[in-house]
């Protein structure tokens, strides 16, 4: 568990000060835009012609539309391509996206004046593998420091960002003088896989294309939202329920259905683990980012810890355009919050994502 540590403010008092700040946030998708009942219907009713709630899984996943870089509609007209190109595409989908984002931050931060500061750069992805890792070409031409600490963290799942982000953590405890640029870019429409069930048509109806990039310093006591700290459990009598292999053609998940009732078992304990360090519960906690692996588990987490359908609005504005785009997910939300809830200082969000294992992750921000 990463916490806050206590520290005097400028009047003398004991305040907490948080492990990061978060200087700047910017999200990007590919700008092919997949409306879900357009393609259920010009594709996928085809594809799951044989598996009988094939129109009741996509009408009820919650998502209307998804960014996506390989148009199931167009991409798979004539076949499923090998592992090769689907590699290509989400090398030039992961770069074109965080040229997008890491171009933004910087310039949201003031590049001329930080780019210098910036001592390590945390990627991940799931979607795909190439060397040199996306955060090395993107170094180079973001003209970054020769010096600078990289970290690519590959296959972890929808929970990957927390990773980046403890990751960050860490290297600011270690270089508080240091920014570190911490994000995801993840391209899920390249997995589409010739295979007939019902789970591949869920996994079908919800994953979309998205990237998130953040720039993080040490909190120093200035305005802005701060990482107060992260607390991470796995559950691993349930690492059947969720997987990601790779196949001769594609990638392939599994996801069971009964991931949400795994969740909803654990995510009271789970959540009063992550607040209890800072003296706080449930009721305390404005906002909320919760990763919508599928509605059902929004639905449950809601129900679990009693929030509001304000509370969980970010989560399903973004399932519904973007869908579940795996690691990137919860940034997404976080700028969500950001842009449309418009948190006041001082107001606290919990963030949280599962993954494999079952990994369950969660930060807690202040604004």
């Amino acid at each position: 568990m990463t916490t806050a540590t206590e520290a005097p403010d400028a009047a003398g008092r004991t305040a907490a000060r948080g492990v990061a700040r978060l200087l700047a946030l910017r999200t990007a998708a590919p700008d092919t835009v997949v409306p879900q009942a357009s393609a259920f219907d010009t594709y996928y009713r085809e594809v799951y012609r044989d598996v009988s709630k094939a129109e009741e899984i996509f009408r009820g996943s919650g998502v209307t539309q998804r960014h996506m870089a390989w148009d199931p509609r167009t991409a798979y007209a004539d076949g499923f391509p090998t592992i090769k190109p689907r590699m290509a595409a989400w090398e030039e989908s992961v770069l074109a996206m965080s040229r997008r984002t890491v171009g933004g931050v910087l310039e949201d931060a003031g590049a001329d004046e930080l780019r210098d500061r910036i001592g390590t750069f945390v990627m991940a992805s799931c979607t795909g593998y190439a060397g040199p890792t996306p955060d090395i070409l993107l170094a180079k031409e973001f003209e970054l420091r020769q010096d600078l600490r990289r970290t690519f963290i590959g296959h972890m799942g929808c929970n990957a960002a927390f990773n980046v982000l403890k990751t960050a953590f860490d290297a600011l405890a270690a270089r508080p003088g240091e920014l570190v640029l911490a994000g995801s870019a993840e391209v899920c429409s390249v997995h589409h896989r010739p295979e007939v069930s019902a789970e591949q048509a869920v996994v079908n109806a919800l994953f979309g294309d998205a990237g998130a990039m953040t720039l993080l310093g040490a909190d120093d006591g200035g305005p802005g939202p701060v990482f107060l700290g992260t607390h991470t459990e796995t559950h691993p009598e349930t690492t059947h329920a969720m997987s990601w292999h790779i196949e001769d053609l594609a990638f392939r998940m599994t996801l069971s259905p009964y991931v949400p009732f795994y969740l909803a078992e654990s995510i009271e304990p789970f959540v009063k683990r992550l607040l209890a360090p800072h003296g706080l519960d449930v009721g305390d906690v404005r906002h909320w980012g919760v990763h919508p692996g599928g509605p059902k588990i929004i639905d449950f987490v809601g129900e679990k810890l009693d929030l509001t359908p304000e509370q969980l609005a970010p989560s399903r504005a973004v399932l519904a355009e973007h869908g579940n785009c795996s690691s990137a997910t919860i940034l997404l939300i976080l700028d969500r919050i950001l842009r449309t809830s418009r948190p006041a200082p001082g107001e606290l969000a919990v963030l949280m994502a599962f993954g494999p294992g079952l990994t369950m992750e969660s930060a807690l921000v202040r604004f």
